[in-house]
């Protein structure tokens, strides 16, 4: 058995088994998660054993890359749709959070390696716990092992804390969930209208004996034709099609852009559409670099493949495939049209061929690109350098690789599985290291510091919450549920904002989330580096 403790990767595995299945454990809806393997890791590190500091490396890597990517495609749709007040309440919590830390740290005659883990456990960062690790080991890598004993000291009760005030937030603030709720649908449907599909009965001579290219719906309608029944045979909507008066024709758009092709071909109908076996609808993925990038109308679909585009979904929402739509990877199409000619659409954009395959030299080439930026130093007023790190480094290029989609020409493409994985797996690698490696000095610390260390992380998250919920609610006056998610995002907290969907069935709290956790996450993990320099010059 000794032989097998003495394994290092033996040891990491154990670490990660055990602390993932501690993380699983509900109490009432709240768990651990991924937290579950710090403490695990905690306990073996009191006990001298170690996780190899490269690997605990790899893991941050592997996280905040993931968390990039699937953050990308959201941050820069959300900051231009809901603007500056996402970004100021994620930058001004993630203030609110230093200037607390300073304080205590002061009150409590703390080091400034301990209060800074105070800082990113107190707000439940963990990319701003490898920050502050990163920048501690290049000035005293002695005093390395105090950030993560603050973290894990700070951490449980900021993750319960925001956890029950959000489960408990609709109920102290008596206000009604439902009605918050059908407001946000009627503004949805406002805003991004659902795409239907009509049928319409030719009644305009205008429209007989001419194609649809000469009739051009798009002059007067977003709305797209797919199917044409001409007697009692169905055929793709091409573009030479010549219709005839008596004709029906499917279309797919808009309630209100319907209505106005309604108005150009006749009145509508419910006449089957479906009675020509040849002629299918599927849903193929766009998973081809040569295809991502490029505009509808520079495909030529109609004419070069004959199949009509009639929906494109992006990530849960449908957009009208009008011809400067641009394709992206993981966009999913529903095209219309014969079957020979819809199979071979589907061989060029990719689907079935790599749809479960990343892009792994475009993934790679993000890391690489990530991890040197993270090493430039930014001078700051006052003397003070700074550097993203390579987990900060990592984090920004993934954001704008998950936006564009692309490094030049090129594409990347990661599965959601793969995706996932990448950042559970990562988490934990690095949980396990930073864990520990702060085991040795855990029990130590807290000896010297007492109760009151517990106290002065309490009193950040407390601080960070309010000030967060009196900005969403009194300042910008948003509904309980997007308070709800800004608030987990501010403290980064997933089971908060689990507790905040578990309490609806829209994606409003979700969506406040998505907007607020990229600024406050690259904030926090600037600000680590920053309180660092600050509190060695005050304390």
């Amino acid at each position: 058995m000794n032989e097998l403790l003495a394994e290092q990767m033996f040891v990491l595995f154990v670490i990660l088994a055990i602390g993932c299945w501690l993380g699983q454990l509900s109490v009432r809806g709240v768990s651990l998660g991924a937290a579950g393997v710090l403490f695990v890791a905690l306990a073996f590190g009191h006990f001298g054993y170690k996780v190899p500091k490269e690997v605990r490396d790899l893991g941050l890597l592997l996280f905040v890359y993931a968390v990039g990517l699937q953050a990308g495609p959201r941050f820069f749709r959300a900051f231009k749709k809901q603007g500056l007040p996402f970004v100021i309440i994620g930058v001004v919590s993630v203030l609110a959070a230093s200037v607390s830390t300073a304080v205590v740290a002061s009150l409590w005659h703390l080091s400034p390696e301990l209060a800074t883990g105070l800082y990113t456990g107190a707000v439940t960062n963990t990319p701003a716990l490898a920050s502050a690790i990163d920048a501690v080991e290049r000035i005293a890598s002695q005093k390395v092992g105090e950030v993560s004993v603050g973290y894990g000291v700070a951490y449980p009760f900021s993750m319960i804390g925001t956890v029950l005030l959000v489960q408990f937030l609709p109920r102290l603030l008596r206000r009604n969930i439902w009605e918050e709720e059908q407001a946000w649908r009627k503004q949805q449907e406002r805003e991004s209208p659902k795409l239907l599909a009509k049928r319409f009965v030719i009644t305009n001579p205008n429209c007989d004996g001419k194609s649809i290219r000469e009739i051009n719906p798009h002059r007067m309608s977003m709305a797209n034709i797919s199917r044409v029944r001409h007697g009692d045979t169905v055929y793709p909507a091409t573009p030479d099609f010549v219709l005839h008066c008596g004709d029906v024709v499917m279309a797919v758009g808009t309630e209100q852009e319907l209505e106005k092709l309604r108005l150009l071909l006749g009145e509508e109908t419910q006449v089957p559409m479906d009675i020509n076996p040849n002629v299918i609808a599927a849903d193929v993925d766009v998973t081809e670099g040569t295809v991502a990038g490029k505009k509808i109308q520079e495909l030529r679909v109609w004419e070069q493949y004959g199949v009509v585009i009639t929906r494109v979904r992006r990530q849960g929402a449908e957009i009208t495939p009008v011809g400067d739509v641009t394709l992206e990877l993981g966009d999913t199409l529903r095209i219309v049209g014969e079957r020979e000619s819809v199979e071979r659409f589907a061989k060029l954009v990719g689907t079935g061929t790599h749809k479960d395959e990343t892009s792994m030299v475009t993934f790679l080439a993000g890391l690489v690109v990530g991890i040197a930026v993270g090493s430039i130093p930014f001078q700051l007023s006052g003397g003070i350098q700074v550097k993203m790190g390579a987990a900060g480094g990592a984090f920004l290029a993934s954001l704008l690789i998950g936006h564009f989609g692309r490094i030049g020409k090129l594409s990347l493409y990661v599965p959601p599985a793969a995706r996932n994985l990448s950042r559970e797996l990562g988490l934990m690698l690095f949980l396990a290291g930073a864990g520990t490696s702060a085991g040795a000095d855990f029990v130590r610390v807290l000896q010297s510091q007492g109760p009151s260390l517990f106290a002065a992380g309490a009193i950040i998250t407390v601080c960070t919450a309010l000030l967060t919920l009196l900005l969403a609610l009194y300042l910008y006056r948003m509904s309980t549920l997007a308070t709800m998610g800004a608030l987990a995002s501010c403290m980064t907290n997933p089971p908060a904002l689990g507790a905040a969907a578990s309490q609806t069935d829209t994606d409003l709290a979700t969506l406040a989330y998505a907007s607020v956790y990229p600024v406050a996450l690259i904030f926090k993990i600037l600000v680590a580096q920053i309180m660092l320099k600050v509190l060695s010059w005050i304390l």
